[in-house]
């Protein structure tokens, strides 16, 4: 038996402070049909969740709309949300909003999970699931980090993470390589919450910038600690929210990803980079629907 497409059964509303503006933003999470995909409604207008219209800046990825060489971006900070519906096996659903970020919430996309599994709740639909299994291997490079993604031969999404802030005592040097299931997402990765250093957040706030940016919205440290009283969920925490992050960024495919990503320092901009590349040529994918697992 195929693995099957799923929405949410029940619309649910989402609201907190945006990270950069700092002010109060809400959004409402819709059930979709199948072979919808996740579509952004922003002021009345839709945007389907793909190359076209999703954007890497600094720090977030966006949905935005190309105009010559520059890019308006019409909603900022999705990637934690369209990670958790990766993550979670979500395939079709509407995500409308009249403001242009979505909530922060507390860093990581626990929040988001816990919501739609105890208010929005799972409905299987009628329709197989495709995924985009990755047939070779393609590369993004800049002199900051580079990205790759390979097939892999299991069928699911291998992250294989490095993040490297030697010069930042309490992050350091992590590496982590895990398999993507809903049951790691919900029980790990999910959990893994944002971070900044502290001096940096000050500075930003002192322009006016990165407002929402508080001990309660993800993890700050100075040179030699973490900030939180709270301390870490998780020793590798920090590698762990680069996972997240790439979850999300990786879903602009289309579809669920097969294959074997690779991150050695990269970010928001250059998984997207990674993404366009995978979409510009048809030979670097197929579209494959998948068996279910025997239970043991």
């Amino acid at each position: 038996m195929k693995i099957m497409q799923q929405t949410i059964k029940n619309a649910v509303t989402i609201s907190g402070i945006g990270q950069h503006k700092g002010t109060e933003n809400t959004i409402v999470i819709e059930p979709a049909p199948v072979d919808s995909g996740i579509i952004f409604e922003v002021n009345g207008k839709r945007y389907p969740f793909g190359a076209e219209y999703v954007y890497g800046e600094t720090g977030c990825s966006c949905i935005g709309i190309k105009d010559g060489d520059n890019v308006k971006i019409v909603e900022y900070l999705i990637e934690h949300l369209v990670s958790t519906l990766h993550g979670v096996g979500i395939d079709n659903a509407i995500i409308k909003t009249e403001t242009t970020e979505i909530p922060i919430l507390d860093g990581s996309a626990k929040q988001f999970v816990e919501i739609l599994r105890e208010k929005a709740g799972f409905l299987q639909q009628d329709t197989p699931r495709k995924y985009i299994k990755i047939l070779r291997k393609v590369s993004y490079t800049d002199d900051k980090g580079d990205v790759s993604i390979d097939a892999n031969t299991k069928d699911v999404l291998t992250l294989d993470v490095t993040i490297d802030y030697a010069k930042i005592k309490p992050i350091g040097i992590e590496n982590a390589v895990v398999d993507l299931t809903p049951e790691i997402y919900i029980e790990k990765i999910c959990k893994a919450r944002t971070f900044a250093r502290l001096s940096d957040v000050e500075y930003l706030h002192s322009k006016g910038l990165c407002l929402g940016a508080t001990l309660n919205s993800g993890i700050a440290v100075d040179e030699e600690k973490v900030i939180n009283p709270e301390g870490l969920r998780f020793e590798n925490e920090f590698v762990y929210h680069k996972i997240l992050d790439a979850v999300g960024d990786l879903y602009v495919m289309g579809h669920p990803v097969i294959g074997y990503y690779k991150n050695n320092r990269g970010g928001h901009f250059h998984n997207n980079q990674l993404v366009r590349a995978v979409m510009a040529d048809s030979k670097n994918y197929e579209i494959v629907e998948l068996e279910q697992r025997e239970q043991k």
